[in-house]
């Protein structure tokens, strides 16, 4: 990610004080965007439900668009902060999908809404900051297929298309918040994401691993977390 995609000018040279005021006008303008649509929504709408005016917002951000980006940059964020690292040569496939899985689906939760909101609204960014957001996307979906791509090497998935594979992965995770509406009537986000993690495993492990009632599938989806 460059940083010139990143910038997001701001006369509050404080950081702490520009943190704090960005990550509220995030929050709000995150329930704003998504209750009454981007194109609908004001600036001065989103500075009244903000503790700060119209003038001070413009201290921290300079249009709508930078405050879209900014929801998009905390998850970009916490993803490479979260995944960066989870995977290396020699590690188990198994265990480190797992893993990789499981962070993933708690970021899309701690961010449900923002995720869905740029599901909706991505397209309203300049294509500069809609590139950035992609490559983060990307780069989750190529740690999956890596792992998956030396778990079959290792004899320890099936010999599946990865890149499909590491698709449904990232949707599946993405289902948290896309049909948050549906889901949170039928279970909690824990019983998701071992409901989740089973039936990824179920399509990833040889056959003798992934069925029966007490198989090693069971085993590593309930002891596993991230």
């Amino acid at each position: 990610m460059s940083e010139k995609s990143r910038h997001i000018p701001a006369t509050v040279k404080n950081p702490g004080v520009l943190a704090q005021r960005r990550a509220e006008l995030v929050d709000v303008a995150t329930q704003l965007f998504l209750r009454n649509g981007f194109h609908k929504t004001s600036i001065r709408e989103i500075a009244r439900a903000c503790s700060f005016n119209v003038a001070s917002l413009y201290m921290y951000v300079t249009s709508k668009e930078d405050i879209l980006f900014l929801v998009a940059q905390r998850i970009v964020d916490e993803k490479a902060a979260s995944l960066g690292d989870i995977f290396s040569e020699g590690d188990d496939p198994v265990a480190a999908y797992i893993l990789a899985f499981q962070r993933y689906c708690r970021i899309i939760d701690k961010y449900r809404q923002g995720v869905k909101l740029l599901y909706r609204e991505m397209d309203v960014l300049p294509s500069d900051r809609q590139t950035t957001i992609l490559e983060s996307e990307i780069a989750v979906h190529e740690l999956f297929r890596e792992i998956i791509d030396h778990g079959i090497q290792d004899g320890r998935f099936r010999p599946v298309n990865s890149g499909l594979a590491a698709q449904n992965t990232v949707f599946l995770a993405h289902m948290w918040s896309l049909k948050h509406w549906s889901l949170k009537r039928e279970m909690t986000f824990e019983e998701f994401l071992e409901a989740q993690t089973a039936f990824l495993m179920s399509t990833l492990l040889p056959k003798d691993l992934a069925t029966g009632p007490n198989t090693r599938l069971n085993k590593i989806a309930s002891t596993k977390r991230a």
